[in-house]
């Protein structure tokens, strides 16, 4: 009976000796995983399957020597082995982590997309070599011309082209625009972060594409037709988003790849002008100034005659609504009395040779009966 007891307690203090031999390999493991964290992922990758190794054998040779019975040696193996794991995996977490190693993250994040815009204002004094050496620097930039537009006054030569110019080129080709030497040159610089939107226009790119697959999938294995047409109305829509997308996208990168300059050259010709006016004050000068002259005292007389017709046609119109009536009352007043003296002539006339009075005996006998 002692000798049982004393077998057990044997076997007792064998078994605590074997877990505590698998805590002490437990704790060592812990802090072999914390120490592996401060290492690069290439030696705790490199380390992690040998202390595995070693490990495994001081955990198998506790065991073997805990109790002579196999339950004992298989519960020692397998905590053995359960120790064994755990360091592994904690060292496997410490060299590579979930989101990836430092590196690996810098590499998987996205280059900065910025759109960059500048504008360029120059003072040259020639304008058509200027417009050529410009268009030269677009040519060897390997960018493109957008729009140009050009404006002539008699004090000003004047252009604006609106360039785009490879993103990588785009500080080069503002430093070639001061090596022409212009007069004065002013130029301003704006930059536009598009990352955000971009990568958010990746996610949901492909979010779409994985829900068009999806579509796709459902359209293969479906039987019925209201299912197909279902479907195939979904993914119609669902295409149609993805290409918007795609779009959006294309734009950007365009604009990122390529940058936008816009550029104002001109030219003052004020000293040219004074010289042809000079140029011009000889004979013919002078005479094409003379002609000018009255022609314009002709046409200033014949602006104030068509002014003053203006002026006066409302006076006019009333003057022929009033004089026009007034004009036909007088003439048939006057008709009349022409008529009337017509025919009183006419009496006179007849009464004469009725008496046989001469016309001047009968006119003064008329005088003198009127005197009477």
């Amino acid at each position: 009976m002692e000798g049982g007891i004393v077998l057990k307690r044997t076997i007792g203090g064998r078994q605590k000796l074997a877990a505590t031999a698998a805590c002490a390999l437990l704790l060592g493991a812990l802090a072999g995983c914390g120490s592996s964290e401060d290492k690069t992922s290439s030696g705790a990758d490199a380390s992690a399957p040998q202390a595995s190794a070693a490990q495994q054998s001081v955990a198998n040779r506790a065991a073997d020597q805990a109790a002579p019975g196999t339950a004992a040696k298989q519960d020692a193996k397998s905590e053995g082995a359960a120790a064994a794991e755990k360091p592994q995996s904690g060292a496997g977490a410490g060299a590579q982590p979930p989101g990836g190693s430092v590196v690996d993250m810098a590499e998987a994040a996205p280059a900065r997309q910025i759109i960059y815009k500048a504008n360029v204002t120059m003072e040259v004094t020639d304008y058509g070599a200027a417009h050529t050496d410009i268009n030269n620097l677009i040519h060897l930039s390997g960018g493109y011309l957008m729009q140009f537009s050009e404006n002539r006054t008699d004090y000003e030569q004047s252009g604006t082209l609106v360039v785009k110019v490879p993103s990588n080129g785009f500080t080069g080709f503002l430093a070639d625009l001061e090596k022409m030497k212009p007069k004065s040159i002013q130029r301003s610089v704006q930059g536009q972060d598009v990352t955000e939107e971009y990568v958010d226009l990746s996610s949901r790119l492909k979010a779409k594409e994985t829900e068009e697959a999806r579509l796709l999938s459902f359209m293969e294995k479906a039987t019925k037709s209201d299912e197909l047409v279902a479907f195939s109305s979904q993914l119609g829509s669902v295409q149609a988003q993805i290409e918007q997308i795609k779009g959006r996208m294309r734009y950007l990168e365009q604009n990122v790849a390529y940058s936008t300059i816009e550029i104002r050259l001109y030219q003052k010709i004020e000293k040219a002008k004074a010289a042809s006016e000079n140029v011009e004050d000889g004979f013919a000068g002078k005479l094409s100034k003379a002609l000018g002259g009255g022609a314009g005292v002709v046409v200033g007389f014949f602006q104030a005659l068509l002014i003053a017709l203006a002026a006066a046609l409302p006076v006019a119109a009333v003057l022929l609504v009033v004089g026009i009536p007034a004009f036909l009352v007088w003439r048939s007043r006057r008709k009349r009395a022409a008529e009337r003296e017509e025919r009183s002539r006419l009496i006179r006339l007849q009464n004469r040779d009725a008496d046989g009075i001469p016309e001047g005996e009968s006119a003064s006998r008329a005088d003198t009966g009127s005197d009477d």
